[in-house]
């Protein structure tokens, strides 16, 4: 009867694990990871199939979870102690999920990753022996509820699921790098601006990934500013290497031309600027450029010449922020706005500034509500 009692609860236990383990190595896959594994599918992938995050974290999941069964057959791992039998299935889902830039840089070495497992591998080994030759017909005398014996292998399977998180690739902007492109190549535009819009952080590969895309669509000069710019006319170029998803090709032969060997963005924007036809694309980088370096005087010096007849009131967002900054630093320069509005909230912001004689705590304020403007970015981004 005892017997019956403890298959009986053996099953109970292995099957509650065993879902507990599907269930999160499927949404691990399937959702958390997915961008990276998509990334991989884009790069090695020749078929015409799309990729299908579902698909991919049933197979990982259902495949592991057999995995863990089978080995458990020889290790023996019961009662409280049945969830160690997926120690070797969760290093293998870090491992398939640690996708970094040396997707693309190369150059990645296994060794880290060879340790990890033959440290596992070790431990998996001496905790089954260990259990099997002495503890384990000590515990199966002890009296031990179900809900007892269940709530210690959610508590190893807390440990496991925190160790996959740390040993899988944790990088937050290259996986938003990964999910903008995603949503890009689908055509959802507005998805791929939204990813990371609230963050105040922004890899260079990333803030050049937005510009890319904001410029494709035309709307660098009315959306630039609403995202972290920390790298200056830099931030709009990528590496002359691929680091990451976007590919430099595609930046540089959209503006017809490359940086020589040792020239700075701003020398590239300058130099690419003097053509007599310069595209809408090239005009809206270069006018960036100059916004991103703090060249003020310039920007509005070049904004006829290069949108001549145009309204002032019909210029994107942030050329029109420009050049109400600029009226107010040289008052012999009056943009021709048919409304205050502009009026009214640069005052706004000037009624913040003389409330706060700090400037990190003015900053703070100012950048609650004017963060996502150029006037923010002009006063207080270093």
């Amino acid at each position: 009867m005892r017997n019956s009692e403890e298959r009986r609860l053996q099953r109970v236990v292995a099957f509650t694990c065993a879902t507990l383990f599907i269930i999160f190595s499927f949404f691990f896959v399937a959702k958390y990871q997915a961008p990276l594994f998509e990334l991989v599918y884009d790069k090695w992938a020749t078929g015409k199939l799309d990729f299908n995050p579902y698909v991919l974290g049933a197979t990982v999941a259902t495949a592991l979870t057999v995995l863990a069964l089978w080995l458990n057959k020889f290790a023996g791992f019961q009662r409280e102690w049945t969830a160690m039998a997926y120690l070797p299935s969760v290093l293998i889902l870090s491992f398939i999920s640690d996708i970094d830039r040396t997707l693309y840089t190369g150059g990645g070495s296994l060794w880290g990753w060879i340790v990890i497992f033959v440290v596992g591998f070790l431990i998996y080994l001496f905790l089954s022996f260990v259990l099997r030759r002495i503890l384990f017909e000590k515990i199966k005398s002890a009296a031990m509820s179900a809900n007892r014996i269940i709530w210690r292998n959610l508590l190893i399977f807390v440990i496991f699921f925190c160790v996959a998180g740390s040993l899988s690739n944790g990088e937050e902007n290259f996986k938003r790098e990964a999910l903008v492109e995603s949503y890009y190549k689908r055509g959802d535009l507005s998805a791929a601006l939204s990813v990371g819009n609230k963050s105040l952080d922004a890899s260079r590969e990333l803030t050049a990934q937005r510009a890319y895309i904001m410029a494709s669509e035309g709307l660098l000069g009315e959306m630039l500013f609403e995202y972290p710019q920390l790298y200056a006319s830099k931030g709009l170029l990528p590496g002359k290497l691929r680091t990451s998803v976007l590919v430099p090709d595609s930046v540089y032969n959209m503006l017809g031309a490359t940086p020589g060997e040792n020239e700075n963005s701003s020398a590239f924007f300058d130099r690419i600027a003097t053509n007599d036809s310069l595209s809408p694309v090239v005009k809206d980088y270069y006018l960036s450029a100059l916004l991103l370096d703090k060249r003020l005087v310039e920007f509005t010096r070049r904004l006829p010449e290069l949108y001549p007849g145009i309204a002032h009131d019909s210029l994107p967002k942030h050329y029109r922020e420009a050049l109400k900054l600029y009226s107010e630093i040289d008052g012999t320069f009056t943009p021709d706005f048919t409304n205050d509005e502009l009026t009214v909230l640069f005052d706004s912001l000037k009624s913040i500034e003389n409330s706060h004689d700090d400037v990190f705590v003015r900053g703070n304020y100012v950048r609650k509500s004017f963060g996502k403007t150029y006037w923010w970015y002009f006063l207080y981004s270093y």
